[in-house]
Formats: structure tokens, C-alpha cells, sequence
């Protein structure tokens, strides 16, 4: 049985890594959850891969609709749910999902990007603090919920890469130079 102090260690290091790359990496929200999960948890595909998934889904699926984070928090649970021993039938995923849908709701109130950020229209800065929180808390959903139905990833997890956070200047040089 795996221990509850080692579940919640690994949930708040998703949820750090996930905020590092959108705060200092400036990927935006889903592809920092797409990065973090694929790289901490082993989903196996390459980090540029990783990445341009999540990239149509920035700015709320490109053009204000649903907030990228949820749906890259969703797409994870799916990605870390289905694969490996222990996979979960699509009936029990889309339950999951479900329940982060519902717990994202209960908490930010919208899942439409553009009523997320409302209230900091006009304010560049205080939307990206916000965009920063809404992707730190959409990880740490979609961990505990993966945690909760996985646990055994405690095990496996890359602890080194999710301890690992890059500074501003470190983001900037991974930005402009190739992986």
C-alpha cells in the first residue's frame, strides 16, 4: 500500500513542476500539464510531442472557448488512466473525467476560458497570475484523481525531473534553443 504522505509529495511536485513551465518555460497551460505529466509520470511520448499537443488548446482552444488546462488535465487523466497494468475501462475514465470536470467547476465556477478571465480583462499581468493558478490547480486535480486510481505511479514517477525547476533566464535559454 502506498503511503499517503508519498501521494501528496507527488501531487505538489506535479503541480510546482506544471506552474515552473508556465511561469519561467512560458509554455502556456496545456502544454505545461501535457509536458509535466509525460515527463514526471512516464507516459512515454517525446517532450516536443508532448508539447504541440497541448499547443491548440492555449487560449482557451485558440479563440476563448474551453480552458486548456482543464482539457490537458483531462487529457492526462485519460493518457495515465488507459495505459499500463491497472488500465481502467472507459466507462471508469469517463467517470474521471467527470469528477475533475466537476471539481474544476466547483472551484473556478466557468470552464469557458474567456469567462475565466473576465474579471482581469485588460490586465495582462493579473490574467497571467490567474491563468498560472487555474493550470497549478487543474495538475493538482488531475494528479490526485490519477493518484487515487494509480497510486503504484508513486513508484515510477521522475522525481529528478519534477525537482528539477527552471529559472527565468534557464526558460528563456530552453525556448530559444532546441531540447
Amino acid at each position: 500500500m502506498v503511503d499517503d504522505n508519498e501521494i501528496n509529495k507527488l501531487i505538489s511536485s506535479l503541480s510546482q513542476k506544471t506552474e515552473n513551465c508556465y511561469q519561467n518555460r512560458k509554455m502556456c497551460c496545456s502544454e505545461s500539464i501535457l509536458y509535466t505529466f509525460n515527463q514526471g509520470l512516464h507516459c512515454g511520448l517525446p517532450d516536443e510531442k508532448a508539447i504541440r499537443l497541448g499547443s491548440g488548446m492555449c487560449g482557451g482552444m485558440g479563440a476563448g472557448g474551453g480552458c486548456g488546462a482543464l482539457n490537458a488535465a483531462i487529457m492526462v487523466v485519460g493518457m495515465l488512466l488507459t495505459s499500463g497494468p491497472g488500465g481502467k475501462p472507459k466507462k471508469k475514465i469517463r467517470a474521471a473525467a467527470a469528477e475533475l470536470r466537476e471539481k474544476f467547476k466547483k472551484r473556478f465556477q466557468y470552464e469557458k476560458c474567456q469567462d475565466l478571465t473576465e474579471s482581469q480583462k485588460g490586465n495582462r499581468q493579473a490574467r497571467l497570475r490567474h491563468c498560472q493558478q487555474i493550470t497549478r490547480t487543474s495538475a493538482e486535480l488531475a494528479a490526485r484523481i490519477i493518484l487515487q486510481n494509480r497510486p503504484e505511479l508513486v513508484y515510477s514517477s521522475d522525481q529528478e525531473f519534477l525537482k528539477n525547476h527552471d529559472s527565468r533566464i534557464t526558460g528563456l535559454l530552453k525556448r530559444i534553443l532546441p531540447f
